[in-house]
């Protein structure tokens, strides 16, 4: 008799917890629907492929790889953005971009709100590849690893660059808060 109110109990507990990362998937998708057009739409639907079979992952390993790539795919979605965003200086080369990325970061590694700096930086710079660092795929990279909420810095990017109703715009301003949705998912579904 107390095996089977256990039982029960696990039941209520799952069902509890299925109800939960449905509701979890749910909103994942309907963050990236209004995203899924034009040359966006082929990733953001792999997004959603990725995240739907989360869901439905069978074991921890499986459920990590699909929550693994469900933020690869974003990760490309968003650097695929701002290189639509954010003019890139053909002319330089690697050996330039990487002298250039680490002068940027000693002196943004100095600061206690490096995403501010960064703004500040790309309005007052006229050389164009500080632009494109700190407001490219390397300015969202490094502010990245020092854990700083890419929220507030993506949205007056979009603002300075004026690009905040393209569809690019549209990912490079959702990216936090869908990164934010993925990682719930991959909560709900351990408990």
């Amino acid at each position: 008799m107390a095996g089977e109110r256990v039982s029960e109990g696990e039941g209520v507990l799952a069902g509890q917890q299925e109800s939960a990362l449905a509701g979890a998937v749910e909103a994942v998708h309907s963050q990236l629907l209004p995203l899924r057009q034009g040359e966006f739409s082929e990733k953001i639907g792999k997004i959603s492929v990725y995240v739907q079979s989360s869901a439905k992952a069978r074991d921890a390993k499986s459920l990590s790889n699909f929550i693994r790539f469900a933020h690869l795919n974003l990760d490309a979605v968003l650097a695929a953005a701002l290189e639509v965003l954010v003019w890139r200086l053909r002319q330089a080369s690697k050996t330039d971009e990487q002298k250039k990325a680490m002068a940027l970061q000693k002196t943004f590694d100095r600061l206690d709100s490096p995403a501010k700096a960064m703004l500040e930086h790309y309005r007052s710079s006229s050389d164009p590849l500080n632009k494109y660092l700190v407001a490219g795929p390397w300015g969202h990279e490094y502010l990245r690893k020092r854990r700083i909420d890419l929220e507030d810095y993506d949205r007056e990017l979009c603002e300075m660059l004026e690009c905040g109703e393209t569809a690019a715009g549209r990912i490079v301003r959702s990216y936090a808060s869908l990164n934010r949705s993925i990682d719930e998912l991959q909560i709900l579904a351990r408990y």
